[in-house]
């Protein structure tokens, strides 16, 4: 059995992706010149010069000035900046507001925790009077004396008794909400991306996109959970606190309110710095992931070609950065803590010396002091958790704004209004669309009617011209035809435009001059649900789900009946193999089919394109995973597969094309030759020299 060897980083016909995985390459290769880091350090000292002077540009000039470089330079700081913070944490108010409901409960349950604990500490009040008294007296038998101290214990046991419970309750209430709300961001982003243009997958890592659904989104569930009922019951402590002390003593609590004022700047001079650096985390969590993951799909790619030793110092690279900012943002956000209980102590020793000054001068008494100080050496937990809380809120909303900024995305644009339907004639002639009918194309018209236009598949490509990127073609004015049920081939080296009329054909890109018609409708009047569905493909890299053999040959008709999946096995040649393994058709396959050899996924592939019926059928490199025998093999039962059907091949390999009514030989994103077989080979130009070998394909 052959093992599949899935290549990472590698695009057809992506410019932007070429440049990148090339610059990356280029990147880790200088890791291995001797004297490098010499030369790394001068380069670093050239950047921040390079910014300075930027900077000074900028203070100098309106921005429209700057050169093109100083814009990108620009573009890609302003990037790394928090934006639309304000607009984040009200979106993310929003999805919090649907469990107001359970929301007030746990606020009554904290708000109702609150009160019972700080309230608890005022009785040891009367408890050190007792003592006091006692020890004046020196009665230690007294009765009243001891059930007094009973009382006031237990009274503080039943508080504490609530306390807990009514945090068992709230707690439990938030880990269900949090999850609700966790449940309701991830649906609502993955509901998205359903409907986001293919352009948006192909500049962006996996990794990057799962990291929303992890790491972004946890970031979420923790304000909600842990964090929400922090902030109110630390704040209904911090106010309460103040009060009962005001009260107990407003002389001790002036002497220090300057430390309060001075927590409180502590607090927003920390927190106005974490939170960029906690975005830039964020990021940097992000491509550690993106990273990590297309490692492990292309594992077997790094381990033939040896890159271990460079993956690691590219991993390195991404982890020392992530490792820097986590470090940056933890250090400075650290710092809360240890400069809160500074001055919280030294603010405590202030209210010690003056508490004591009142006792001696008989302006207040012992047990009060004592009850005070238990005040005065906790009220600024209540703050330093606020601010721990205001630092998880801000991670919070730097994970939920890179999230609100994918749900922004402009979703992939349709204004097509020919849809596909099935159509049957009625006793009196009229067409009326049916179930059991054939497919043919609604389109609307201005006064409000439709007529149906039957669904053949005639292709037209009239004077194509597409970029991927601004200014660089990869398709020049690319024209041809394909009479409905005939075979059109395309040919040529990689990177000539072969697979970027594909993904044309089925909007993957919407064509940008020129126009694509199907059946003469222009494609881009076709709803695009509809231009799918009239359409098949058996694709180079073929996808498996995890699931059993049955359920992935299904996927090509979700109601297919058991005995269709067998049929469409046979007419693939899948059943030989699939016969052979021990359950059959209810072998369980691993995701993309990692247990199975890279020809028989195809094999698969081909077996759920057969079972879909559709009446166009696109081939792009379908045979290149199958060998020659089985190829051959096949043959027979593709022309079944094929009969009736516009069929649309590009291939490597020619054997494969040769029995197409017309051959399409790309180069450089234009037509340099076209006809049959023979009347290529004849010619004895490029396509002759590609069939007989004299010149390769690459």
């Amino acid at each position: 059995m052959s093992e599949k060897t899935p290549v990472v980083g590698i695009e057809t016909e992506t410019p932007e992706k070429e440049n990148t995985a090339a610059a990356s390459v280029s990147a880790e290769e200088t890791n291995d010149i001797p004297g490098q880091k010499a030369e790394n350090a001068s380069k670093g000292k050239k950047k921040k010069e390079k910014k300075s002077r930027l900077k000074d540009k900028l203070k100098e000039k309106d921005e429209k000035e700057l050169t093109e470089e100083e814009k990108k330079e620009l573009e890609e700081k302003k990037k790394k900046k928090p934006k639309n913070t304000k607009k984040a944490a009200k979106r993310l108010l929003g999805y919090i507001a649907t469990q107001k409901k359970w929301l007030f409960v746990v606020a009554a349950l904290v708000i109702m925790t609150t009160i019972v604990s700080v309230l608890s500490t005022l009785a040891m009040q009367p408890i050190y009077k007792i003592l006091e008294d006692i020890i004046k007296t020196r009665n230690i038998s007294g009765a009243d004396a001891l059930s007094g101290i009973v009382k006031w214990i237990l009274i503080m046991g039943v508080a504490y008794l609530l306390s807990a419970a009514f945090s068992f309750l709230y707690t439990r209430i938030l880990l269900s909400t949090s999850l609700r709300v966790v449940a309701n961001l991830r649906r609502d982003l993955f509901n998205h991306l359903q409907h986001l243009p293919v352009s948006y997958f192909d500049k962006r890592k996996t990794g990057e996109i799962m990291s929303h659904f992890t790491s972004d989104v946890s970031k979420i569930s923790d304000l909600v959970s842990s964090d929400f009922p922090s902030i109110i019951s630390s704040s209904i402590s911090a106010v309460m606190t103040i009060t009962i002390m005001i009260i107990m003593s407003w002389k001790i609590t002036l002497t220090i309110t300057f430390a309060i004022v001075l927590m409180m700047l502590v607090v927003m001079v920390i927190t106005s710095k974490c939170a960029p650096l906690f975005k830039k985390a964020q990021q940097a969590t992000a491509e550690c992931n993106g990273y990590v993951e297309e490692y492990v799909r292309g594992i077997k790619a790094v381990k033939i070609f040896c890159y271990e030793d460079r993956s690691k110092k590219q991993f390195s690279v991404l982890n020392e950065t992530l490792r820097k900012t986590g470090v940056k943002s933890n250090i400075i956000g650290g710092l809360m803590s240890p400069l809160l209980s500074m001055i919280m102590r030294i603010n405590y020793a202030i209210a010690l010396s003056f508490g004591v000054w009142l006792v001696l001068k008989g302006q207040m008494q012992l047990p009060s002091l004592i009850t005070y100080l238990s005040y005065a050496q906790n009220y600024g937990s209540p703050v330093a958790s606020i601010a721990a809380s205001y630092n998880a809120f801000i991670a919070a909303l730097a994970g939920a704004e890179r999230i609100f900024e994918v749900l922004d995305t402009d979703v992939e644009t349709d204004e097509g209004k020919v849809t596909l339907v099935k159509i049957i004639k009625n006793q009196m002639g009229e067409e009326v669309e049916s179930e059991e009918g054939t497919l043919s194309w609604k389109v609307p018209k201005e006064d409000g009617s439709v007529s149906y236009v039957p669904v053949r598949c005639d292709i037209d490509i009239k004077d194509v011209t597409f970029s991927y990127v601004e200014g660089t073609p990869v398709l020049k004015h690319v024209t041809t035809h394909a009479e409905s049920g005939e075979k059109l081939a395309f040919v040529g080296s990689t990177g000539a435009g072969k697979t970027t009329i594909t993904n044309l054909i089925n909007r993957f890109y919407d064509v940008q001059d020129g126009v694509i018609t199907i059946d003469s409708i222009p494609i881009n009047n076709i709803k695009k649900s509809s231009l799918r569905s009239s359409m098949a493909f058996v694709l180079q890299d073929s996808k498996l789900f995890p699931g059993t053999i049955r359920d992935n040959i299904r996927y090509g008709k979700l109601d297919a009946t058991d005995e269709e999946i067998v049929a469409a096995a046979k007419l693939a040649n899948a059943s030989s193999f699939i016969e052979k393994l021990p359950d059959g058709y209810d072998t369980v396959l691993n995701a993309d089919g990692v247990n199975i050899s890279m020809g028989q996924a195809q094999l698969l592939n081909i077996a759920r394109t057969a079972i879909a019926g559709k009446p166009l059928l696109v081939l792009d490199e379908a045979t290149s995973s199958i060998d020659t025998r089985t190829e051959r093999l096949i043959e027979k039962g593709m022309d079944k597969l094929m009969a009736d059907k516009t069929v649309l091949v590009i291939a490597h390999r020619l054997s494969t094309v040769r029995n197409s009514e017309n051959i399409i030989v790309l180069e450089g994103g234009e037509i340099i030759e076209s006809g049959n077989h023979d009347e290529l080979i004849a010619l004895g130009k490029k396509y002759y020299q590609l069939y007989t070998g004299a010149f390769e394909m690459t």
